[in-house]
């Protein structure tokens, strides 16, 4: 069975550009930045990132995220995926790239993010799934 770890936690202001109505539903960009705390780092580490949120004609978000947290030798960059509604908050699948050493095993971890959604402020908790 698996097992989850907390990685971190994300706090994000977003900003919601709408693209308008594509042919799977209604499109948006959200382009967001914020910090990042972990017990891997001290302290905050710069989040940056944009999020493509696809909305459908059930409600049914469907996101895709490129981001990076931390700047310089400390940069962790990630993609995830996920879906979405407004009862929900999203919901992502992670998966990370970094050449700093000490977080070397991120290169071969997955992660979970579960949060919410208040206005235009984010808050995500990112865990780490292991066998």
């Amino acid at each position: 069975m698996a097992t989850l770890t907390e990685f971190c936690k994300i706090e994000a202001k977003l900003r919601f550009t709408p693209v308008g109505a594509i042919g799977t539903g209604f499109r948006v960009d959200v382009p967001f930045e914020g910090t990042a705390t972990s017990s891997h780092w001290e302290g905050e580490r710069k989040v940056a990132g944009t999020d493509v949120v696809r909305i459908g004609s059930d409600g049914v978000q469907q996101l895709e995220i490129r981001a990076r947290i931390g700047e310089g030798g400390d940069m962790v960059a990630y993609q995830a995926i996920g879906r979405g509604t407004d009862a929900t908050g999203p919901q992502e699948l992670l998966v990370f790239e970094t050449a700093n050493e000490d977080l070397a095993f991120l290169n071969s971890a997955i992660a979970v993010a579960v949060g919410g959604i208040d206005g235009n402020k984010l808050s995500l908790t990112v865990s780490l799934v292991s066998a």
